[in-house]
C-alpha cells in the first residue's frame, strides 16, 4: 500500500497535470488560463514607451549632462545586473522561481518611479541598481516556463512569450515615437509605462507556483549531501553538446547587445538626418518575434543539424556586421540591422530549449544565470577594449564582425577537435538521432 507521503506527492502531482495539460502523454499541454497569464505577463513587461527616451529625459528635465549619464549613471546597472544575474539562482532556490518574478517587477516599478521623482546623482545611481535586478529578475521566467509545461512543449511555450514580449517593445516603440511627434508631455509616457508594469505586477502574482522544490533538488539538498558548488556545476553543464550550445549562447548574447547598442550610433553616423531610427527599431523587434516565432517550425531542423545552424546563424552575422562597417548606406545598414535581430531571437529560443532539453539535473535557472552571466561579461570586456582603442562607431562593427567569426571558428574547430578524439561526438556538427546521446558524453 502507498504511504502517506506517496499520497501526497500523487495528490499535487494530480493538482499540477491539469494546469499544464497532463505532461508528456496529455492531449492538451497547456491550460487557456495559464498561457493567456503567461502572455499578458510577457507583453506588459516590456511595453515601456519611455525607455527609448530615458536619456533625453535625464537631460533635458532633469539637468543631467550627457557625461554623467553615460559616466555615472548607466554603468551602475551593467556592474548590478552582472552581481544579480549570479545571485538569481540561489534566490529561486531559497524563495521560488514565482517570488523572484514578482520581485523583479517590483524593482522595475521602482526604477522608473525614481527616475521620476528623483532629482540628484545618487538616487539615479540607486535607480539602475533596482533597473539591474529588475533586468536579471526576466530570465528566471524562462527557466520557470520549463517547471510548468512537458518537455515536448517547451519550443512552442518559449517561442510564444518571446513573441508576445518582443511584439510589445515594438509597439511601444511606435507609440513613444507618435507621442513625441506629437509633442505630448513625459509625464504621458510615465503614466503609460507606470500602468503596464502595474498589470504586469499583477499577472505576475497570478502565475501558478512552480512545484519544482518537489521534485528538483535545490542547492541547499546539494550541500546537505555534501556537494559544492563545483560538484553542482559540473553536474548542470553535464555533456560536451551542452557546454559548447552554453557557450555559443554566451558569445551570440554579447555580440547580439552590442550591435543593438551601437546600432543607433551607426545610423547617426551614415545619415545625420534621418528620422526613421524608432521604425527601424521597431522593424527590429518586430523581426524578432517573427525569428522567435518561427523556432517552432525550425526546431526538427535545429535538432538534426546540431551545432550547425548556430555556427551559420554567427557566421551570417560575422558577414552582416562587418558590410554594415564597411557600407555607408542607410538602407543597407537599416535592413541588416533588422536581419540580425531576426536571426539572433530564432538561435536563441532555440539554444534556451536546447540546453533544457539537455540539462540532466533539472537546474534551469542555475544554467541561465551564469550563461548569462557569461554573456554579460564578454560584453563587458568587448566594449571596454572599443573603448580603450577609441575605435570609430564603423571600425566597432567590423570588430563585432570579428567577435562572431571568432565565435564560429573556434566553435567550428572545437567541435571537430572533439570529434576526432572521441567519434560519438561527431554528431555535435553533423546532427543528433532522434534520441538523446548527448548525456553519454564525458566532460
Amino acid at each position: 500500500m502507498p504511504s502517506a507521503m506517496e499520497e501526497g506527492q500523487r495528490s499535487e502531482l494530480g493538482d499540477l497535470l491539469p494546469l499544464v495539460g497532463g505532461g508528456r502523454g496529455g492531449r492538451s499541454l497547456w491550460s487557456r488560463p495559464l498561457l493567456a497569464v503567461l502572455l499578458l505577463y510577457s507583453f506588459s513587461s516590456q511595453f515601456l514607451p519611455i525607455e527609448p527616451y530615458l536619456v533625453p529625459y535625464l537631460t533635458s528635465v532633469k539637468g543631467f549632462s550627457n557625461f554623467q549619464v553615460t559616466v555615472d549613471i548607466y554603468p551602475c546597472s551593467v556592474y548590478a545586473q552582472l552581481v544579480f544575474t549570479l545571485l538569481m539562482a540561489p534566490a529561486c532556490f531559497y524563495l521560488s522561481h514565482k517570488l523572484v518574478i514578482s520581485l523583479g517587477v517590483l524593482g522595475m516599478l521602482a526604477t522608473y518611479i525614481i527616475i521620476w521623482v528623483g532629482n540628484s546623482l545618487l538616487s539615479m545611481q540607486i535607480m539602475q541598481v533596482t533597473y539591474g535586478f529588475g533586468m536579471s529578475a526576466r530570465l528566471v521566467f524562462s527557466s520557470y516556463i520549463f517547471h510548468l509545461v512537458a518537455e515536448e512543449e517547451y519550443q512552442s511555450m518559449t517561442s510564444l512569450t518571446t513573441t508576445a514580449s518582443l511584439l510589445s517593445f515594438m509597439l511601444a516603440s511606435e507609440l513613444g515615437q507618435f507621442l513625441a511627434l506629437q509633442e505630448v508631455s513625459y509625464w504621458t509616457f510615465f503614466v503609460i509605462t507606470l500602468s503596464s508594469l502595474g498589470i504586469c505586477s499583477v499577472s505576475s502574482f497570478l502565475l501558478p507556483k512552480d512545484h519544482s522544490s518537489s521534485s528538483v533538488p535545490s542547492v541547499t539538498t546539494y550541500f546537505q549531501q555534501n556537494k559544492g558548488w563545483i560538484r553542482i556545476l559540473k553536474e548542470t553543464w553535464h555533456g560536451r553538446t551542452l557546454q559548447f550550445l552554453s557557450l555559443w549562447s554566451a558569445f551570440a548574447y554579447a555580440g547580439f547587445s552590442l550591435v543593438q547598442n551601437y546600432g543607433t550610433n551607426l545610423f547617426d553616423a551614415i545619415d545625420p538626418k534621418s528620422k526613421l531610427n524608432g521604425h527601424i527599431l521597431a522593424a527590429a523587434q518586430a523581426a524578432g518575434s517573427l525569428g522567435s516565432f518561427s523556432a517552432v517550425y525550425l526546431e526538427n531542423f535545429a535538432s538534426k543539424s546540431g551545432m550547425l545552424i548556430y555556427v551559420l546563424g554567427s557566421a551570417l552575422m560575422s558577414i552582416f556586421c562587418v558590410y554594415m562597417g564597411i557600407c555607408a548606406k542607410i538602407w543597407a545598414a537599416y535592413f541588416f540591422y533588422v536581419v540580425i535581430s531576426g536571426i539572433y531571437q530564432a538561435l536563441a529560443c532555440l539554444i534556451s530549449v536546447r540546453c533544457s532539453r539537455l540539462l540532466s539535473n533539472g537546474q534551469y535557472i542555475l544554467l541561465f544565470s551564469v550563461n548569462n552571466f557569461l554573456g554579460l561579461l564578454f560584453e563587458t570586456l568587448l566594449q571596454a577594449a572599443v573603448e580603450i582603442f577609441g575605435l570609430s562607431v564603423f571600425a566597432q562593427f567590423i570588430s563585432f564582425s570579428g567577435f562572431f567569426f571568432l565565435a564560429t571558428a573556434v566553435f567550428v574547430g572545437l567541435c571537430f577537435f572533439d570529434g576526432g578524439r572521441n567519434q560519438s561526438a561527431s554528431y555535435i556538427l553533423r546532427g543528433e538521432s532522434k534520441y538523446h546521446i548527448s548525456d553519454d558524453i564525458e566532460t
